[in-house]
């Protein structure tokens, strides 16, 4: 008597492929950033003074500042920093390339991006994305707060109606 595995439709095996795959990624992802995890927890619990000898001294802001450091919320909030940077950074380069900005602007968000990228380069190429994407968003505020506070578009619009109201149009 043979005992038969049981056969799925290709849609059901495509689904599991998948399912396996995304559990590897993400068993991969967080090997890559338990050491940055790890690491804020420490700083968290150190700035408390929870790394110490005197735990038994330690007041009820120090036991939540632990308790919250150690907690689910706090290393899963950890976990998808980097993350997030990288989509920035990534976000950022495209806007870079395929923008309507001028060369100048492109120019200086470059500058930046490679600037935060260099500086990130410590946590490596995930650091490296999140820190070009820290570059542009610095860069984009510099230029926002230092400049005319108008985008493209809408110093394209401003410009038509200054020429229509000049009679020029």
């Amino acid at each position: 008597m043979s005992t038969s595995v049981p056969q799925y439709s290709s849609t059901g095996n495509l689904l599991l492929e998948t399912a396996a795959g995304l559990g590897s990624m993400t068993g991969t992802y967080n090997n890559l950033t338990n050491p940055f995890v790890n690491s804020a927890t420490n700083l968290v619990r150190s700035g408390a003074g929870l790394n110490t000898d005197l735990m038994t001294k330690t007041n009820m802001v120090q036991r939540g500042l632990g308790r919250f450091a150690g907690s689910g919320l706090f290393r899963g909030t950890m976990r998808a920093l980097p993350a997030i940077g990288a989509v920035s950074g990534v976000l950022g380069a495209a806007d870079v390339l395929a923008g309507p900005d001028s060369a100048s602007n492109k120019i200086m968000d470059g500058t930046a991006m490679t600037v935060g990228g260099m500086l990130g380069a410590v946590g490596g190429p995930l650091g490296i994305a999140a820190g070009a994407g820290a570059g542009k968003m610095v860069s984009d505020a510099s230029q926002w707060i230092f400049g005319d506070k108008m985008s493209a578009e809408e110093r394209q619009l401003a410009q038509a109606l200054a020429a229509l109201k000049g009679g020029l149009v």
